[in-house]
């Protein structure tokens, strides 16, 4: 049952991951290749961003440290969510 919430917090950051990807790509439509190459940046910082989250919380969740495996695991979407908010107030 301890593992109910690392694991939300989990699913939660991938698909913050994978939403924050797709929305990168989207951009990438009708940009020329300066900024193509900088959407390609943005998407490896924020892949990475999610998957070291995930993996340091299963890390955590081993050691069966489910309070700091769940903060762990929900900040990267967090920090994801504070990006989204910033990207679409910028005019």
């Amino acid at each position: 049952m301890n593992y109910v919430l690392p694991i939300a917090a989990m699913l939660c950051t991938a698909f913050f991951t994978l939403s924050a990807l797709v929305f990168c790509a989207g951009m990438g439509a009708n940009a020329k290749p300066e900024e193509i190459r900088a959407l390609k940046r943005w998407m490896a910082g924020l892949g990475l961003l999610g998957s070291f989250g995930i993996a340091i919380s299963v890390a955590l969740l081993r050691r069966e440290l489910f309070g700091p495996a769940a903060w762990v695991a929900i900040a990267p979407s967090g920090i994801i969510l504070i990006i989204f908010i910033i990207a679409l107030n910028r005019k």
